[in-house]
C-alpha cells in the first residue's frame, strides 16, 4: 500500500495518491450546497475491503476538500473527534459521516458561485506501519 500526505489549501488535488488496490471508495453527497446557509453540507463515504486488508485507528468522520480546475480551495472543518478502530477484510465495509465547507480556505469567505468537485479522505493510523490515506471522489457540488 501506498502512503500519501492529504492536501493543503492551494495543492493540487492529484496530490491524492491514486486508488489503493482491494479498496473502493463511494460517496454520497448533496448536489448543491447554498452560499447563504451555513457555509457546510454533509454526507456520507463509504470504504469497502474487495480484498485487501486494512486496520488501524481513524476518526469515525472523513476529511472532505472541496477543488476547482485541479487545486484545493476549501479543506475540512476542525473536528475533535476520539478515534476509533477500523479492520477492513475482504467484503467489510465501513461508513464515514463526510461534513464539508464552502468557505474559502485562502481568501476567506464563502466560495463564489458555480461548479466544484469534493474529495474524501479517511486517514487509518496503523500501529507498524506509516498512516494510509484511502481517498475517493471526484463528486459534483454546485455552490449557488
Amino acid at each position: 500500500m501506498e502512503q500519501a500526505s492529504v492536501p493543503a489549501c492551494g495543492d493540487r488535488i492529484d496530490a491524492l495518491a491514486g486508488r489503493i488496490e482491494g479498496l473502493s471508495v463511494t460517496g454520497e453527497f448533496p448536489p448543491r450546497a447554498d452560499r447563504n446557509g451555513d457555509g457546510t453540507f454533509a454526507g456520507t463515504v463509504t470504504v469497502t475491503s474487495t480484498g485487501a486488508e486494512i486496520s488501524g485507528v481513524t476518526t469515525p468522520e472523513a476529511d472532505v476538500y472541496v477543488a476547482r480546475a485541479g487545486e484545493v480551495v476549501a479543506t475540512p472543518p476542525p473536528k475533535d473527534l476520539v478515534g476509533q478502530m477500523v479492520d477492513l477484510r475482504a467484503g467489510v465495509s465501513q461508513v464515514f459521516t463526510a461534513r464539508g465547507t464552502i468557505q474559502q480556505c485562502a481568501a476567506g469567505g464563502v466560495l463564489p458561485a458555480g461548479g466544484y468537485e469534493v474529495f474524501a479522505v479517511v486517514v487509518v493510523n496503523r500501529a507498524h506501519a506509516p498512516a494510509v490515506v484511502v481517498a475517493g471522489g471526484p463528486w459534483p457540488l454546485e455552490v449557488s
